[in-house]
């Protein structure tokens, strides 16, 4: 008897954080739609540490496992700065993201514009960051005259079979139109993996050698 009251339980408390779960991501989808709207980033859920999820740092290492020795880096959309821990030791590493989580990290909004100088770094890092930025043309853009090498992550409208309106995401490029950008500024693709349906590349101005 008590077995079969606990299966029960066990049974209604799955019911109860299915319902949960699924107003939590219609209620995301909506928020969504109204940041389209506007185009402006998602300020409130960036605030939230609990948004930095920790199986995102396998993704980071892969991104990470591209960086040539000796890198200047810098990161947009550093979150909880766990590139720093997987990249080569001569490396120097920049963080910087839409909120300011500590002393050395630079404030960015990529959905306006790059206020610091990219002078002192010739690799830019995006770990699934993309998918938050309506205009990814604009960020190559700004990017194209300082920096040889961008290290990156994107889960293409054509790759991934995510919701992307539940995963909050502002952006819905193809492999093809990500690509174009690419070609666009002079970057082409040194490697290409995959993680979990998300691309990841390994882009190099095709001047560098």
């Amino acid at each position: 008897m008590k077995n079969i009251l606990k299966r029960i339980q066990n049974i209604t408390l799955n019911i109860i954080r299915a319902f949960k779960e699924d107003r939590k991501y219609k209620k995301q989808a909506e928020n969504t739609l109204e940041l389209r709207k506007v185009k402006i980033s998602d300020y409130e859920r960036w605030k939230n540490t609990e948004e930095l999820f920790v199986d995102w740092n396998q993704r980071t290492a892969i991104l990470a496992s591209m960086i040539t020795k000796g890198a200047n880096i810098i990161e947009f959309g550093a979150g909880n700065m766990a590139l720093k821990n997987h990249i080569p030791p001569d490396c120097s590493y920049t963080p910087s993201d839409i909120y300011k989580r500590s002393e050395e990290m630079l404030e960015c909004d990529l959905n306006s514009r790059i206020e610091f100088t990219l002078d002192p770094y010739d690799t830019a890092v995006f770990s699934g960051v993309f998918e938050y930025v309506y205009d990814v043309d604009k960020v190559f853009r700004q990017l194209s005259d300082s920096i040889d090498n961008v290290v990156l992550s994107y889960a293409c409208s054509d790759v991934s079979n995510a919701d992307r309106l539940r995963s909050g995401w502002l952006s819905d490029y193809s492999k093809k139109e990500l690509e174009d950008i690419f070609e666009k500024y002079n970057y082409q693709i040194a490697e290409y993996k995959e993680w979990r349906n998300q691309s990841i590349y390994n882009l190099r101005q095709s001047s560098v050698k």
